[in-house]
């Protein structure tokens, strides 16, 4: 059709244009449908979490285990707050995960602070000593050669600086 000007104008049918509306929607519906949770961490080692990867950054896509029942309705249906709700769930787990790690490395810490003190105390008995020996199985003294007490004190010297860094 032509105005008065000469310019065409096309006229779009009604229910044509709310078809075409309603096909692009349910495309981008499966898009939408697959938000998960994601984390990365950036350039000054802080660790994020988001419901879209970060493209700068190397990301995580985090598997949240519901241990609950899973409610009657889909993922489409979830709301923003039943979303952030499980985004705070994985970031407790993370977070829990993390201090079992420290617990356990503070743990191990503790052991090798106890060995390295043990064997720093062994050491000063053997540089003190006159003489070393050991006791048999009948617990008689059996007093160790140049050679042994060398041997000994370079075992202990490795053990030294295994346990004490």
């Amino acid at each position: 059709m032509q105005n008065a000007s000469g310019m065409c104008y096309k006229f779009i049918d009604m229910e044509t244009g709310m078809k075409n509306i309603i096909f692009l929607l349910i495309l981008i519906t499966p898009v939408a449908a697959h938000a998960g949770v994601y984390k990365w961490v950036d350039e000054n080692g802080k660790v994020h979490y988001g419901d879209q990867p970060k493209a700068s950054q190397p990301t995580v896509e985090m598997n949240i285990d519901d241990t609950t029942p899973a409610p009657s309705y889909s993922d489409d249906d979830l709301s923003r707050e039943e979303k952030r709700e499980r985004l705070l769930q994985a970031m407790e787990e993370d977070r829990l995960d993390k201090q079992e790690k420290r617990d356990k490395q503070k743990a191990e810490n503790e052991k090798n602070r106890q060995k390295c003190n043990r064997y720093r105390d062994r050491m000063r008995h053997y540089e003190r000593a006159n003489s070393l020996y050991k006791l048999d199985k009948d617990g008689n003294r059996v007093y160790m050669s140049d050679s042994e007490r060398a041997s000994a004190t370079k075992s202990l010297r490795t053990k030294i600086n295994k346990y004490c860094r």
